[in-house]
């Protein structure tokens, strides 16, 4: 029996989907469609049911998969263990954080980053939403809502603020004009949107959007008033700080699957993010960061 047909078929099964399963590999649909029909055929039997907009697996395609996984996973110890010998880091890392995160701070780090381990391969999976550790949705993940479990690995690794932002035009408007830009209903229950919502007292939220990126190219556009991340906002040219009221700081915590705590690979991630956040330890984001507020003179 074919290794890499099994490894498409854990692949396929750790990520739901025939396209997740393409993108996790690096190949085509047709390549994973055509590794798990070789794998029926050697079996006899369907693994994969192949409906309109899914893949689920049968049964058997479970059973079979979940030894694939044990199987993955032990290969991947004899991998890390060859080359620690070697004094190389290697493997693939899967990392969960938000959008902002990836795109701001973890992104451009990475050149610097891939200097040094060359040989490792890290699977970036921006998402507001948190992923499960335990499911193996992902080997590490930066979270803005502190654990509560206890069978992983966290460690807090800093604040991430927020500010008011508009342009300097809209700023001029009168303060009982103002419009908000906020996040829908997918969002509308975090901190900084309760926030939002009181500081706007009854004003209307002329958009809501799901991410913090169209949030800032709507107040750049004029639109209205939106509270960003210091480290999105102050990229801007077109925007500048409204107001010194701000919400409390998010914290970030680091969270690290307890089965991998000695895997020299997820330990050179996870080293790699605390730097980020440590960098500028005195100033409550990741960045340190000019802020530019206004100067303004607001008609009532």
């Amino acid at each position: 029996m074919d290794w890499r047909d099994l490894h498409v078929l854990a692949t396929l099964c750790r990520e739901g989907s025939l396209a997740g399963a393409a993108r996790s590999l690096g190949v085509n649909h047709a390549t994973i469609s055509r590794r798990i029909s070789a794998l029926e055929d050697e079996v006899g039997e369907r693994l994969v049911r192949r409906l309109a907009r899914s893949t689920p697996l049968t049964e058997k395609g479970r059973e079979i998969a979940a030894m694939a996984l044990e199987m993955a996973r032990q290969s991947q110890l004899i991998e890390r263990l060859v080359h620690s010998s070697k004094g190389m880091i290697t493997g693939t890392v899967r990392l969960t954080a938000p959008p902002a995160f990836i795109s701001e701070t973890l992104i451009p780090s990475l050149p610097d980053f891939r200097k040094r381990h060359p040989n490792l391969r890290l699977i970036l999976s921006a998402d507001s939403h948190i992923a499960s550790l335990d499911k193996g949705d992902a080997d590490i993940a930066v979270r803005l809502v502190e654990p509560t479990g206890q069978q992983n690995i966290v460690r807090r690794l800093g604040n991430i603020s927020y500010a008011l932002y508009a342009t300097h035009e809209y700023a001029l408007h009168p303060t009982n004009d103002w419009q908000f830009i906020g996040f829908d209903a997918a969002l509308a229950d975090t901190p900084q949107q309760a926030w939002l919502e009181r500081y706007a007292d009854g004003r209307t939220f002329s958009l809501l959007v799901s991410d913090f990126y169209s949030q800032r190219a709507a107040a750049e556009a004029g639109l209205g008033i939106a509270l960003l991340p210091e480290r999105i906002a102050e990229t801007s040219e077109k925007l500048v700080r409204i107001d010194d009221r701000q919400p409390l700081p998010r914290s970030a915590w680091l969270v690290i699957h307890a089965d991998l705590k000695k895997s020299s690979a997820v330990r050179a991630i996870s080293d790699h993010l605390i730097r980020l956040f440590g960098a500028d330890a005195g100033e409550s984001g990741p960045g340190k960061l000019a802020r530019r507020v206004a100067a303004v003179g607001r008609p009532k």
